[in-house]
């Protein structure tokens, strides 16, 4: 019984450890800045286990690998009519391949948490974009503020959608409350991929400079309770974007189409190394899941439509990656130039079978799943096969089977015949003045209608029975 207890007590301690511990890497180790495939890897099986499934499900493994090939070959008809090497294709590219524009919804997004440019992937491939000035009068256009999403804050008050929506709903409260100075330029910089190091320029009117004021950070903090068009809200109320202080209100630049390589040539290099906007790569993720599974032979994890990869998982995975989060440049830039990916098949994605602990990378302490082969953990020894054996299936009835207990109901009454009967006609008799009269009126009377009564009687006193024996 010991033994037993002992055991079973085991299996409940690996049980809890397996399920309720630490998730761990499941992407293979990778140096800096780690390959777009090591992150989609990461989010796929951290999607994967809150979607229910076990860390060690084979599909898991299964299913990461399909979104690399399903990448791979939409990459390949890129590189084809384009006439480039495959390594020279972007992520960026493959994603719009594979429905990306759809996967968010037609609704304009930045590359990064910090670039100022909206970006609306079209149907047709190509690309609008709309400057996002936040200086020289234009106002800004951020991007809407979605119920439930994700925001960034500054002290926890005024919010945006991003660092810089949040710092300008900031700056908008502080010019209200001042007249003869205000907040005339906002500058924000990332300092993780959750927090931003912002700076106010502070200007007084009728001088012509401004004086550049402490740092602050905003940082994401909670969800917004409301949807705004503007992208800024506080205290669950939407705030309308007005100019900064000193400046007139103007519109930003026309919006312009182009085509998706040009609007990628005509990217700042000084965007590169910005965190990658987690909307866009958790739509980059959802696009190509969604189009692997619909390979023929898939044998991977069904994708989740009810329950896709999210934002917010996405700003997990960029929080425990740190300085490694994925950034514009690993968007944009070709898939072979990218440390961590193979020059030879650089959208390759392949789980790692350990769980990177004693890595030297820094990514190898992702809080992700591991898809390993089931047989290759640890071993718990349960105690003896019971041999049980495998369930078994009783043969279907036919149609008469079924049928039987409702067409063998009361089999007495279907089989029921009235009884044979021998009376005969009364004929009573009576003694009057000496005389015998003997009364067989009736009787006759009851020949000629012989017939009718008898049909009359057997029809009463066959509802007569058949209610005694319902009723009983």
């Amino acid at each position: 019984m010991r033994f037993g207890s002992c055991v079973l007590m085991t299996g409940a301690l690996l049980f809890g450890l397996v399920f309720t511990g630490p998730r761990q890497v499941a992407v293979a180790a990778t140096s800096s800045p780690p390959s777009m495939a090591a992150v989609i890897g990461a989010l796929v099986g951290a999607r994967a286990l809150d979607n229910g499934f076990t860390p060690f499900d084979p599909r898991v493994a299964e299913t990461v690998t399909a979104i690399g090939a399903a990448a791979s070959s939409i990459a390949a008809g890129i590189a084809a009519s384009a006439g480039e090497a495959l390594g020279s294709v972007s992520w960026l590219a493959v994603g719009v391949g594979a429905g990306l524009g759809a996967a968010l919804g037609g609704v304009p997004v930045t590359l990064g948490n910090d670039t100022l440019t909206q970006w609306q992937l079209n149907h047709d491939g190509t690309v609008t974009l709309t400057s996002n000035a936040a200086s020289g009068g234009s106002l800004p256009v951020f991007s809407p503020l979605v119920a439930g999403a994700a925001t960034w804050c500054v002290s926890g008050v005024f919010c945006g959608s991003s660092a810089l929506a949040a710092a300008w709903a900031n700056a908008q409260h502080f010019n209200a409350a001042h007249s003869d100075e205000g907040i005339s330029d906002i500058s924000c910089s990332a300092a993780s991929s959750t927090v931003d190091n912002c700076v106010n320029t502070l200007s007084v009117a009728g001088s012509s400079s401004g004086t550049a004021q402490p740092s602050f950070q905003v940082g994401i903090s909670g969800t917004s309770a409301v949807a705004c068009a503007s992208g800024m809200e506080s205290a669950g109320a939407c705030i309308a974007l007005q100019a900064l202080f000193g400046s007139a209100a103007s519109s930003p630049p026309a919006p312009v189409t182009e085509s998706l390589a040009a609007a990628i040539a005509g990217t700042s290099a000084a965007d590169d190394g910005d965190v990658m906007n987690a909307q866009l790569l958790a739509a980059l993720v959802n696009s190509l899941w969604g189009t692997a599974a619909q390979g023929e032979g898939y044998a991977g994890l069904p994708f989740p439509v009810n329950a896709p990869v999210l934002p917010s998982d996405v700003q997990s995975i960029e929080g425990n990656f740190g300085s490694l989060a994925p950034t514009v440049g690993s968007a944009i830039s070709g898939a072979g130039s990218l440390s961590g990916a193979s020059s030879s098949a650089p959208f390759a994605i392949a789980p790692s079978t350990t769980s990177g602990a004693g890595s030297s990378s820094s990514a190898s302490s992702v809080s992700v799943p591991v898809a390993t082969d089931p047989g290759s953990g640890a071993q718990v020894n349960l105690g003896p096969d019971p041999g049980i054996g495998s369930p078994s299936l009783e043969e279907t009835p036919t149609a008469q089977q079924i049928l039987a207990p409702i067409l063998g109901l009361l089999p007495d009454l279907r089989n029921y015949v009235l009884p044979a009967h021998t009376a005969q006609c009364p004929q009573p008799s009576i003694t009057l003045f000496g005389s015998t009269v003997t009364l067989t009126a009736q009787c006759t009377l009851a020949e000629q209608f012989r017939s009718q009564i008898q049909v009359t009687f057997a029809l009463v006193f066959t509802l007569v029975s058949l209610f005694i024996v319902l009723t009983a």
